[in-house]
């Protein structure tokens, strides 16, 4: 009996880890796939609008007025825990007979929303973690499928998760977040710290008279630069971890040799 217990735990913990997260969401598996990953709906949609991309945390955070997500949005929510993805999951797509949940590994494309707006994060119960520009398949861990508000069985795993890439990965801290922040021009938060370090003359000055788009503007260049950074970061790992692996194996073979 106790074996089995310590089985079970130590299946548990395989699964999922406490750093891990949650996203909820009604594409399927196979939809994610052929996508290569969690593609923010801005990506689906505004370049055929021929709309450029929002990649203010602010913006993103508060949503539209409906709540729903907006057309032009950069990131991809995600929660800290499965019951909180289930809960936000139950509340935005209950109506839908199925959806599902997927567990993301870690990594610096991840700001914590509550930890870059502060007291001006608009929904802080949801603890939410925005993946800046989406989420690869390769950051995928796994996924629950719900059936009517149910969680069926275990997590099934995602083959294509490379463990190798994102395996001590952590997400961005905060203060790589606050010139994403991206409040309105004129906005109070601008005056106050952290966020005035960080402000550009724009946004913080010529508070009664606003300036069309200057704050957004420069928001998103920034947010370009840390999109296009953090995928380098991931290519040049990747080549390390292939470099690794060619190393490991010309040391078995000589070592296989030498016996």
């Amino acid at each position: 009996m106790i074996k089995h217990l310590l089985l079970f735990f130590v299946f548990i913990s395989f699964s999922v880890s406490a750093n891990d997260f949650f996203r909820a969401d009604t594409r399927t598996p196979s939809e994610i796939r052929q996508a290569g990953g969690l593609l923010p709906r801005g990506q689906q949609e505004a370049y055929e609008r021929g709309t450029p991309i929002n990649i203010n945390l602010y913006d993103h955070a508060r949503g539209t007025v409906t709540g729903n997500t907006r057309y032009n949005d950069g990131y991809v929510s995600t929660t800290t825990t499965l019951r909180q993805a289930h809960l936000i999951g139950q509340n935005l797509l209950g109506s839908y007979n199925e959806y599902y949940i997927y567990v993301v590994a870690p990594a610096p494309n991840l700001f914590d929303v509550n930890g870059v707006l502060g007291r001006y994060s608009p929904y802080p119960s949801e603890n939410e973690f925005a993946a800046l520009g989406g989420i690869p398949l390769s950051q995928i861990i796994g996924w629950y499928r719900v059936s009517f508000g149910v969680i069926e069985g275990g997590m099934q795993r995602n083959r294509h998760y490379r463990r190798d890439l994102f395996q001590g990965l952590s997400v961005a801290p905060n203060h790589d977040g606050y010139h994403l922040a991206g409040f309105p021009d004129g906005f109070a938060a601008w005056r106050e710290l952290p966020w005035s370090a960080f402000a550009p003359a724009a946004c913080e000055h010529d508070y009664m008279v606003r300036i069309l788009d200057a704050c957004d503007s420069y928001t998103n260049r920034i947010s370009k630069n840390d999109l296009f950074a953090f995928k380098r970061f991931m290519r040049i790992r990747s080549s390390l971890m292939i470099l690794q692996s060619i190393e490991d194996d010309l040391q078995y073979n000589e070592n296989k040799n030498e016996l």
